[in-house]
């Protein structure tokens, strides 16, 4: 396969049917999936003597931005509905036919820090707990 190179220009991204991806300059999507201890037990190398444990994954939504605090902005959405659940969308590469894909699921709204340096432009950014786990509260489709 060849190299594929492609920048990061357009998503669509919701929070409770309210669109804020003009105000996001960075976001990530993770699984969360982690890898489990080795058990060993006793017996000998030649037989099957070690599994490795379940794990539960721990997706997240993190998400930096250029703050607003207008009136419909993210961070006073995020403020006035810290601690309730909203649905989210993301789709990524929207306007690319044949690589637009949608990450869909329930996060838990919490209110970002506030503040920073004066003169500098001011940004938040957040760390938002997916609710539940990959194909089981956090969805991913190939659109189109």
């Amino acid at each position: 396969m060849t190299v594929h190179q492609r920048r990061l220009k357009q998503i669509v991204f919701t929070i409770g049917g309210t669109e804020f991806q003009t105000q996001l300059t960075s976001w990530n999507v993770d699984p969360g999936e982690k890898d489990g201890d080795r058990v060993y037990t006793y017996g000998t190398t030649s037989e099957n003597n070690s599994f490795v444990e379940e794990t539960d994954g721990e997706p997240t939504l993190e998400l930096k931005w250029v703050s607003d605090w207008r009136a419909g902005g993210l961070d006073d959405y995020l403020w006035s509905n810290n601690n309730i659940e909203a649905d989210f969308q993301l789709d990524h590469h929207p306007e690319i036919a044949g690589e637009h894909v949608r990450w869909t699921g329930r996060v838990l709204l919490k209110a970002p820090p506030a503040g920073d340096e004066a003169r500098k432009t001011e940004m938040s950014e957040i760390k938002l707990s997916i609710l539940g786990t990959l194909g089981d509260g956090l969805d991913y489709e190939r659109i189109g």
